[in-house]
């Protein structure tokens, strides 16, 4: 302890001495030479005039805070003991305060304009989030300096990473985040850090705060005996704060919810931090209304008595194989909205209708969470009843899980393969995956070097290579062959640049400029090459062979492309109009004769009921409960219902006519996840 003392004040020693500030105004002066070294913060080239080609505003909010901190940096300060208390107590009441300013103004909540833009309720919880922290800061550091220190630059940090995320994805960090770190940092490398005006200031900003609360001499707050009572009280605010922000329904009760899409605005409409303290009450699912195992049971009755007598299996004929693809970002921006292109960019998904049922399908995500997108269409589950923009596979399953992996494993499929050219990591795969009954799992480990790749990602033409590569070589090619493949080649970002897809896709008429959708298009179009491919070599197979293709959301491109795409704000789209940001393509083609049928719409958990049925395979009571559920609510996702009459409902409208069956969905779904000992296996599993 006393030699940790000694380094303390040798440390403190050496920067309140010459050689010390020497030194910080060498980083004060490499600070500088970074900034000019990146033009785009301060000069506009393309300005027709000279002088209007600089940022006046950054070069003198940027100039202005060097100049302050050089000044802190070089200047002595000595206050006095009374004054010293008096700022120190000013800078404990303040910090908290301007931290929740200086955040919100950096996540360009336009304070100032007006500065009553969030609702005052929503203004004082949002606060008091702030002095909840930093009453813990100060249990931790038991100083006002210290608590004032770490809350500047932890609010500094997390706000230039909340910032980034949202530039990444076009959404803040939510709680269910935590549990994608280990993606977040697989993916990480395929992005570029973008520092622009806002983020330099942010950051010199920062180093201001530091360097003028370090001005003021240390005291502390309590000794010992203070400290525990301190301690006690900090915990039973704490856990105050907790059950009210997290564990209750206060939040809900008062109107603090959280949409699916692009929910940015939320940020700035309740607060920052208060809707983000908002998406750690998603991580727990509430039991639904009259849920009980004896009432899931009078559901299931009909399906487990009847021996799943309506199941197409035919024990005459040898069960085709499947193979699975969802593919990454596969959308048709033309379905979404008004899109002119000099040509088309899926041909052959287009052309392709013999033996093919085609239409479009409903994802619960945009431009984002992939692994929901899988989730609904392995298990038959809708995110629907699930927290939003939560991800199941890092939350919820812990232990073996019932979907189509295991309905085609008890029907002989066997190894059942899943095939991703990505990390295995990605949305804990690696564990999931063995609970949903697949034997082996392909990554990007598993591929050449030499695998070509655009956009830092693994083409699509080598990923079919790849599977068709698992199903020649098999050990053993008399049991059917299953495989469920998650493609990477589409993946954002985006950066506008075609000189690896080529530019034969161009976006003509208002929407010219944007690169980066153009990038994309052209993208689309090597996935539909690829896709043509694939069919190509297994119309030659002999083995009667099923594929079911389908995207697995639409891209996240610029919010102002979609804005013109879709001619309005997409922020202020609700109900069946945003539906249209989650409409992808899908598509079931077999080598064998099948009745061609165009589906207007459904959704990700019905894929598989449509599956079973061209396959001719075994359904369980869940894959019989859905296909007579998808004939009155056709699709259903995370926003909301169609019904069989193309009326759409929210998915808690009391007042639907099909609230009850609706209801009865959310009791079954509750039961298969979280029903444990109770679930009902009989329905959910074949019999063996």
């Amino acid at each position: 302890m006393n030699k940790l003392r000694k380094r303390k004040a040798g440390i403190r020693t050496f920067f309140k001495g010459k050689h010390g500030r020497n030194f910080l105004l060498a980083l004060d002066v490499l600070l500088a030479v970074a900034f000019f070294a990146k033009p785009d913060l301060y000069y506009n080239p393309e300005a027709p005039k000279f002088f209007d080609r600089f940022y006046a505003d950054s070069l003198i909010i940027c100039g202005g805070l060097w100049v302050a901190l050089v000044f802190l940096t070089v200047k002595k300060i000595h206050f006095s003991a009374e004054v010293n208390k008096i700022l120190t107590y000013i800078a404990g009441i303040a910090t908290p305060f301007m931290a929740f300013l200086w955040l919100e103004f950096y996540n360009d909540a336009q304070f100032w304009v007006p500065i009553f833009s969030i609702p005052f309720l929503y203004l004082i919880l949002d606060i008091i989030v702030y002095y909840v922290i930093y009453v813990l800061f100060l249990l931790l550091f038991n100083s006002i300096r210290g608590a004032s220190i770490c809350m500047i630059i932890v609010t500094a940090v997390f706000g230039i990473f909340n910032y980034e995320l949202t530039l990444f994805r076009s959404m803040s960090f939510i709680a269910s985040d935590i549990y994608s770190l280990v993606t977040a940092v697989s993916v990480a490398n395929t992005y570029q850090l973008q520092v622009d005006v806002d983020t330099a200031e942010f950051f010199m900003m920062t180093l201001v705060l530091v360097a003028l609360l370090l001005k003021l001499d240390k005291e502390k707050l309590f000794k010992w005996k203070g400290r525990i009572i301190y301690t006690l009280v900090s915990c039973m605010i704490f856990a105050g704060f907790t059950q009210v922000y997290v564990y209750s329904d206060y939040l809900e009760n008062i109107g603090v919810d959280f949409r699916v899409y692009r929910p940015q605005y939320k940020y700035r409409y309740y607060g920052t931090l208060l809707t983000t303290m908002r998406t750690f009450g998603y991580l727990h699912v509430t039991q639904p209304e009259d849920y009980s195992v004896s009432t899931v049971k009078k559901i299931t009755k009909q399906y487990t008595d009847s021996e799943s007598a309506e199941s197409t299996e035919s024990t005459e004929t040898k069960k085709p194989n499947i193979i699975a693809i969802m593919n990454e970002s596969f959308a048709d921006l033309k379905a979404a909205g008004d899109l002119q292109v000099s040509q088309d960019y899926m041909p052959f998904f287009r052309k392709l209708k013999e033996n093919t049922i085609k239409g479009y399908t409903y994802s619960s995500v945009f431009g984002g969470n992939t692994a929901n997108s899988e989730f609904e269409f392995m298990t038959g589950n809708t995110l629907a009843f699930l927290p939003d923009n939560s991800v199941p596979y890092q939350l919820f399953l812990r232990s073996k899980t019932a979907g189509l992996t295991h309905t085609l494993k008890n029907q002989g499929y066997s190894p059942c393969y899943a095939l991703h050219p990505f990390y295995k990591t990605g949305y804990s795969r690696y564990k999931v995956y063995p609970l949903m009954g697949f034997d082996k799992f392909y990554t990007s480990d598993n591929f050449s070097v030499f695998t070509d790749t655009v956009n830092y990602h693994i083409t699509d033409s080598e990923d079919y290579k790849k599977l068709i590569s698992l199903y020649e070589n098999r050990t053993d090619k008399d049991k059917p062959f299953y495989l469920f493949n998650v493609t990477m080649q589409n993946h954002g970002s985006y950066d506008g640049s075609t000189l690896e897809t080529g530019d034969d896709v161009q976006i003509e008429g208002d929407l010219q400029s944007y690169s980066k959708a153009e990038q994309y298009l052209n993208m689309i179009k090597m996935s539909d090459n690829a896709l043509k491919e694939l069919v190509h070599y297994f119309e030659k197979v002999d083995e009667p062979t099923v594929i079911v293709f389908f995207g697995d959301h639409q891209p996240d491109l610029e919010e102002d492309f979609y804005n013109k795409l879709l001619h309005t704000d997409i922020q202020k789209l609700e109900g069946e109009e945003l539906e249209k940001l989650y409409k992808v393509p899908f598509l079931i083609w077999a080598n064998y004769d099948i009745k061609e049928e165009n589906v207007e719409r459904t959704s990700n958990n019905y894929l598989s009921t449509y599956l079973a049925e061209v396959a001719g395979i075994k359904k369980t009571g869940y894959l019989e409960y859905l296909t007579k559920l998808r004939e009155e609510i056709p699709a259903i996702n995370a926003i909301g219902y169609w019904d069989k009459n193309g009326k759409f409902y929210g998915v808690d409208d009391k007042k639907s006519p099909y609230y009850e069956l609706i209801h009865q969905y959310n009791l079954l779904e509750y039961n298969n996840l979280f029903g444990k000992d109770d679930q009902q296996k009989e329905f959910f599993y074949i019999k063996n």
